[in-house]
């Protein structure tokens, strides 16, 4: 150690001596022995502070021009250095003297001690995670981390952290990078800037506005000139996402021709596709080189640091620098790791942009949708479910979904395979009452969210307007079961009724009358008052009848003039006649129709189950004898089929 503190003694006197005797060489000469210099220093500068321990991130860093490097920051701290190697479980395997003195660690129990044991136990936990990630490991992690120090106050510290590969490219153990800083450090404040941006998008702030504030903080901070972000996706033109500089441009004049320009450049495709941080621009461009800062400035150098977002979207952030100084290593390093912050924050900006679109598209959905519990208290609902029950948001959270399908779901679940991962959604058609009191049918579809178990946490519920369409279904069934005149069942639907009423006479032994009526001289009225007239009459007959029969007797319309009676459960042959007489008495009052009084008349033909006929059929054909049979009788009158019951 004290064969380099030799050296770097003497260096610094090499350097001071030919700042003072360099008149004899060119400008490039000079230029580039003041570098070589400076990357020397610098060096030894690292080994120095890391007591010979891994060395530290910058150095990690691949640089593809090791011929110019950024001139530091005026603003740029003096640092510190914490490292240590740790196993991937967190086992110190080991540490510097530094790290061991801040954490107030004796260096004999290294094997024995987790880095687990200084640092806040909640933030240990996050970082394991992130860590022990089974599908890829992280390629580095920056974080500022609360060090817990044995006796000491605990401080909050930034930390890097990096992992270590055998020949197989397996993660064996993690190099951890922990920066001190003096008090007045300006780095800091910026990363926690930088780490504040999240929080600012959870609250609503735009992307573009958290990347300006990126771009100004290293115009400020850390004393760049210019800085510029882009982001571009395969096949589009690239986006100016941020800019910041220092003094006074005319950005609306000069700056927006000049990104124009740029945003058409191959050149700029290219640079974002790197996968390192890289020299854009020498201390003197050509005329014709890429124009990456506008026109008119002098800028000595321009970095760029590629940033990579998914398979498709990519982009770069942009430093200019003005002084002719070199960069120290270090401060690559934080750029490097800056990059990666903005592509975690861009992550969780477009994350929580799709959260927000999926919100508003369910929010804004005209079916209405909610959100339950497994027990099907409501925890979210849109407008359009809140409007059908005239309720507000806020106030139906927590009441339970009257139309949640409890024991289908259940019964599903009890028949779904164990290990299946999911046993889908559950389709019901459910009734529910609008905010104006309208009964309305809805199609509901109920869909398990599932924990990374496969366990149902949450249930989404959509309700789909199905009235119209329900109703027109029913119209539909009626007009096929109905007749569409007098709204009595037609032939259809008698001949259904019919078949029942059988089979349950046959159950109970009762007695099963079947009348066949027909209206006397019914031509003639169509014929004189016309057809209108006549389907009125044959109307107003129908609502007659309707009201000589119970509620569990059938009256049906057959075809024009002919109507038909079922009565069931019937003792005896007496209360056929009664029913007979009761028809034949309602219909003797003329019907007015304007001025018009129209006499009806009609013949009625019995048929009886058992008697006459156990089939539905040929007792239909028996009744309309028997009704034949009436009519020959001079009509207004009826005829039991069995001749002797009209002797009775």
């Amino acid at each position: 150690m004290a064969t380099f503190e030799r050296l770097h003694h003497l260096l610094d006197q090499s350097l001071r001596d030919f700042q003072a005797e360099s008149s004899d060489l060119s400008d490039t000469q000079e230029q580039e022995l003041t570098q070589a210099l400076h990357r020397l220093r610098g060096r030894l500068t690292q080994i120095l502070s890391t007591n010979s321990d891994p060395p530290p991130l910058a150095n990690l860093l691949p640089v593809r021009d090791q011929t110019a490097s950024l001139p530091a920051p005026n603003t740029l701290p003096e640092f510190s250095q914490i490292h240590f190697v740790t196993s991937c479980d967190g086992v110190i395997l080991m540490a510097n003297e530094v790290g061991s003195h801040i954490l107030g660690m004796d260096l004999a129990e290294i094997g024995q001690v987790s880095i687990a044991d200084y640092v806040a136990h909640e933030e240990w936990k996050i970082l394991r995670s992130h860590l022990c990630a089974i599908d890829a490991p992280p390629k580095l992690l920056n974080r500022v981390l609360t060090i817990l120090p044995a006796g000491r106050p605990s401080q909050k510290i930034p930390c890097v952290v990096v992992p270590m590969f055998d020949q197989s490219q397996k993660v064996v153990a993690w190099h951890w990078e922990l920066t001190l800083e003096a008090e007045r450090s300006s780095v800091q404040p910026f990363i926690q800037l930088v780490q504040s941006l999240e929080s600012q998008l959870f609250a609503g702030q735009s992307m573009d506005l958290c990347l300006t504030q990126i771009c100004d903080g290293l115009v400020r901070v850390l004393g760049f000139a210019f800085v510029w972000l882009t982001t571009m996706r395969k096949g589009c033109v690239p986006q100016l996402r941020g800019h910041a500089m220092s003094g006074d441009f005319d950005w609306e004049a000069q700056g927006a021709q000049w990104w124009r320009q740029v945003s058409q450049q191959g050149e700029l495709i290219q640079a974002c596709k790197g996968s390192e941080i890289s020299l854009l621009s020498p201390c003197c461009p050509s005329t014709t080189a890429m124009p990456w800062f506008p026109p008119g400035f002098q800028f000595h150098q321009t970095w760029g640091v590629p940033l990579a977002f998914d398979e498709d979207c990519f982009g770069m952030l942009v430093v200019c620098s003005e002084g002719p100084q070199p960069v120290e290593p270090t401060v690559l390093g934080w750029l490097q790791v800056l990059g990666c912050e903005i592509e975690r924050l861009m992550a969780r900006g477009r994350q929580l942009d799709l959260w927000r679109l999926q919100s508003v598209a369910m929010g804004s959905v005209f079916d209405p949708v909610c959100v339950t519990d497994v027990q099907g208290r409501l925890e979210w609902v849109n407008d359009a479910y809140a409007a059908l029950h005239g309720s507000s948001m806020q106030s139906m959270l927590g009441s339970q979904l009257s139309s949640f399908p409890h024991e289908e779901l259940q019964g599903r679940k009890s028949l779904s395979d164990p290990s299946a991962q999911e046993f889908g959604c559950l389709k019901t058609e459910v009734m529910q009452t609008g905010s104006n009191g309208q009964s309305l049918v809805f199609e509901q579809v109920v869909t398990p969210l599932l924990n990374e178990q496969g366990e149902a946490m949450h249930f989404a519920v959509i309700l789909h307007d199905v009235t119209a369409r329900k109703t027109q279904e029913l119209l539909m069934k009626h007009h096929a079961y109905y007749d569409p005149l007098t709204d009595l069942p037609n032939r259809i639907m008698f001949n259904d009724r019919l078949e029942q009423a059988l089979a349950q006479a046959r159950r109970n032994g009762t007695l099963l009358a079947l009348f066949f009526l027909d209206l006397d001289d019914f031509k003639t009225i169509n014929d004189y008052h016309g057809h209108q007239t006549g389907d009125r009459v044959l109307r107003i007959v129908a609502e007659r009848l309707a009201t000589c029969v119970r509620s569990t007797d059938t009256v049906a319309r057959l075809c024009g003039d002919e109507f038909t009676v079922i009565l069931q459960g019937i003792e005896h042959i007496q209360d056929i006649r009664q029913v007979a007489l009761k028809i034949l008495e309602c219909l003797i009052p003329p019907i007015r129709l304007g001025k018009e009084k129209i006499p009806i008349q009609i013949s009625i033909g019995i048929s009886v189950y058992p008697k006459d006929s156990t089939d539905p059929h040929r007792l239909v054909e028996i009744a309309d004898q028997a009704m034949y049979r009436a009519k020959e009788c001079g009509g207004q009158c009826w005829y039991f089929a069995t001749t002797e019951w009209n002797d009775e």
